[in-house]
């Protein structure tokens, strides 16, 4: 199958169908959400990450892919998407290279984050925490202040 050549026009005809159709802020949507639960959970969003997309790629390999035949197959590629790719396997279907290119494309800086604490382990003080840090602060500077104008 020959791919079709695509000009401006059929693009912009194809963009702007996409956000009448509310495919846009659908994928708005979901950069949102994943974004969230990176900042959120990032181990929890990576292994669903990883755990889902080789599910997916496994129903869409399985009957296709000779190197794909338990999810076991499907995990250890897509776990291996996260970084450098694994050699023995190559996705055959055209949803299975499209979960793929998905993988590759966050997995990397998913992975990378993956160590992170959760957002709420990084939660700032308390307000008033926050206000004796800064009163304990202003003290000192006064302290500091008052020090220097002794000195002169």
């Amino acid at each position: 199958m020959q791919a079709l050549p695509v000009d401006q026009t059929m693009l912009s005809l194809l963009v702007s169908g996409a956000a009448q159709n509310g495919v846009l802020d659908s994928w708005t949507d979901v950069k949102r959400e994943l974004r969230e639960g990176m900042n959120k959970d990032p181990l929890d969003t990576l292994a669903v990450t990883v755990l889902g997309s080789s599910f997916l790629f496994y129903m869409a390999e399985k009957d296709e892919n000779p190197k794909v035949t338990s999810y076991i197959d499907a995990l250890v590629f897509i776990s291996t998407c996260l970084s450098v790719g694994y050699a023995d396997v190559f996705a055959k279907t055209q949803a299975g290279k499209a979960i793929a290119t998905a993988v590759m494309m966050v997995g990397p800086a998913m992975a990378a984050k993956a160590l992170d604490p959760p957002a709420a382990s990084a939660a700032p003080a308390a307000p008033d925490q926050s206000l004796e840090v800064q009163r304990v602060i202003a003290e000192k500077l006064e302290a500091i202040l008052q020090e220097l104008r002794a000195n002169r």
